[in-house]
């Protein structure tokens, strides 16, 4: 068990029964319900400048605090004279929360450094309460968050992050999630495996060892501060060897990834000094993300609540595509390093191979929140078709499951500042400008890839894994009729070698208005996104989708086969009423997806007015993640309440 972690904790609780002291020697009512409360009670006549003294002191012996420019702090405790002082001016009656207390000795002890980032950075939030200024006031004011006591310290862990490391939708959740959670007034860290020698990291806090299958592993923590988020990344050497293919390597080398990474991120609010101050487990919640983050509420209850630590801390775990979920034979639970009373959570049976170990139905049970990427998603996982296997679960759990809607991070995918259309005859355009400027990205989009250069012609488009989930095969089966639509279709992805050879094959048969790019480039997703008319995604199943959002934001008509998010997002266009933002069609089937596309094609060719509307109402949407971090923040705040 993690005796290093647990050994801190008398002087954490030491360092809040100091302030609590303070509180009542003011004449302040001490915090309740309070994760600390089970401090022991400050002795009599105790200084609160001398014991903070002590408590700073002890800390800077264990490790060197540096500050985001990588200097070290020293001379800290020059400043803490005057603390007792502050203290007793602050106003910290019953409308504070202790996590609005704490941050506020967070920004207290770190302007004695001015190298140190403060906490209204991390939180959007001038805290000035020389002027009388209360924390309710500043979140009302500039965060939009709910309430001050519903501010929190939320920590998300995934496999992958954008733009350090994405294979998908999920390292673009990772990447922008956490900055909307930070702008509506959180403190919010992002953690992620380090799987190459990134730029801009520096190394933070001491490193610490783990146990993973028997072997005892170092790990480094390296910190960047970007855009009110601290993304902190997991430093060791078995995440390095897999840097282009970070699900790469057997089913063992892998497991041992994602419990090294949870370990270390079940650790960090403790030993992670983001900005000089560790994030603490009050109103902590983690965010774990897909199987490979599962064992993060299983570790969190095992290591800490079941020993009457963290047990105000919570979970939520969010399923972003259940058709992986970690599975392997029963003998894998020796690797875990937990109790062997923790077996029943994963053991799973299976109808068609047996009893095994499911990482996945662990996580499930074990979180305090369960959450999936859209409603339509919600609903599929709790259907024997859908489910994988998971489906019984899912439903015992449906009191605390839901779906929340992906959003798309507005300043990376935006047709008016989108880096990618500044060059090469492309056009940044708005919703002003739609008309000229697609036209324009259209010409250089077929220029670009030497197809002829005509205005009329709609250009299809399709960006994705090529694997059966995405329908690419579907694409093929119904090229013949496509390709005799006067169209031209622009396909790009990367997957399985024979979904690889089928775009060469359908490029070279018919090379005058097919072009199919075997690879990955953001700057042709971007690109394409632009330039194309219609956006084609005939996934057999698709959990958000975030496509065909991008396409919405740059006016591209989506055409989506009617599942998971794409149900969700996707409303099927209504001639009679002018309403909806492209089409739609059931069943994976070619011939089902050529009646919607030509619907599609019809409308472009012969109801220009029709198809201007379309591309209007997809680019008036509000596609950011405002809305769905506010959805988050409503989830996070009702599991703080569960008891």
């Amino acid at each position: 068990m993690h005796r290093d972690l647990l050994d801190q904790i008398p002087e954490k609780k030491k360092l809040i029964s100091i302030i609590e002291a303070s509180s009542i020697h003011n004449g302040q009512e001490p915090f309740s319900g309070s994760p600390f409360s089970r401090s022991d009670a400050v002795s009599e006549g105790e200084e609160i400048g001398y014991d903070l003294q002590m408590y700073l002191d002890r800390r800077s012996q264990k490790s060197e605090i540096r500050s985001t420019h990588g200097e070290s702090i020293s001379g800290q405790h020059e400043y803490y004279g005057s603390l007792e002082g502050k203290l007793s001016n602050a106003d910290v009656n019953g409308s504070y929360s202790k996590v609005s207390y704490v941050h506020y000795l967070y920004k207290t002890f770190s302007s004695a450094a001015p190298n140190v980032y403060e906490p209204q950075s991390v939180n959007g939030m001038e805290q000035d309460y020389e002027k009388g200024h209360s924390v309710t006031e500043e979140i009302n004011d500039n965060s939009s968050s709910s309430a001050a006591v519903d501010v929190m310290n939320i920590i998300l862990v995934a496999a992958e992050c954008a733009p350090w490391s994405k294979t998908g939708g999920l390292g673009d959740v990772a990447g922008a999630l956490p900055k909307a959670l930070s702008k509506r007034g959180h403190r919010v860290m992002a953690i992620v495996p380090m799987y190459g020698n990134y730029e801009g990291p520096h190394q933070i806090g001491e490193p610490k060892r783990y146990q993973v299958a028997g072997q005892d592993m170092e790990v480094k923590y390296h910190h960047a501060y970007i855009d009110g988020v601290d993304f902190v990344f997991i430093d060791n050497p078995i995440f390095h060897n897999v840097e282009s293919e970070i699900y790469g390597g057997d089913r063992t080398d892998i497991l041992k990834r994602m419990i090294l990474l949870c370990k270390a991120a079940v650790e960090a609010p403790w030993c992670v000094p983001c900005g000089g101050f560790c994030y603490g487990d009050g109103n902590l919640v983690f965010i774990a993300n897909d199987w490979h983050t599962a064992l993060l509420p299983v570790y969190l209850k095992a290591y800490y609540r079941d020993n009457g630590f963290m047990i105000y801390a919570r979970s939520v775990l969010v399923i972003h595509n259940i058709a992986h979920q970690g599975r392997g034979p029963l003998d894998d639970f020796s690797y875990l390093d937990l109790p062997s009373n923790y077996m029943d959570l994963f053991k799973h049976h299976d109808p068609f191979g047996g009893d095994h170990l499911n990482i996945f139905a662990a996580g499930i049970k074990a979180a305090d929140r369960l959450l999936t990427v859209s409603h339509g998603y919600a609903w599929e996982l709790k259907t024997p078709e859908g489910g994988w296997g998971l489906h019984g679960i899912i439903n015992e759990s449906d009191w605390k499951f839901q779906g929340i809607v992906n959003g798309i991070d507005t300043t990376d995918w935006n047709p008016r500042c989108d880096v990618h259309l500044k060059l090469d005859g492309y056009s940044n355009y708005s919703l002003e400008t739609v008309e000229t400027g697609k036209a324009q990205c259209k010409a250089a989009l077929q220029k670009e890839l030497g197809l002829p250069v005509r205005g009329d012609v709609p250009v299809i488009a399709f960006i994705g894994r090529l694997d059966n989930q995405k329908g690419v095969d579907l694409i093929a089966e119904a090229m013949p009729w496509i390709a005799g639509q006067d169209v031209q279709v622009i396909l790009l992805g990367t997957g399985r070698q024979d979904l690889e050879d089928t775009l060469r094959r359908l490029e070279s048969q018919h090379y005058d208005r097919v072009r199919g790019w075997v690879g990955f480039s953001v700057r042709l997703a971007h690109r394409m996104t632009a330039g194309a008319d219609i956006l084609l995604m005939p996934s057999r199943f698709e959990p958000c989708g975030l496509n065909q959002l991008y396409a919405m934001m740059y006016g591209t008509v989506p055409v989506v086969h009617a599942v998971g998010g794409l149900r969700d997002t996707v409303q099927h266009y209504n001639p009679y009423e002018e309403v909806g933002l492209g089409w739609t069609f059931e069943n994976a089937e070619a011939n089902r997806m050529i009646d919607a596309l030509g619907h599609c094609l019809n409308t472009y060719r012969n109801y220009k007015s029709s198809w201007e509307g379309l591309r209007r109402r997809g680019m008036m949407q509000d596609l950011s993640w405002d809305t769905a971090a506010k959805r988050y923040e409503e989830v996070l705040v009702a599991a703080k309440y569960q008891w």
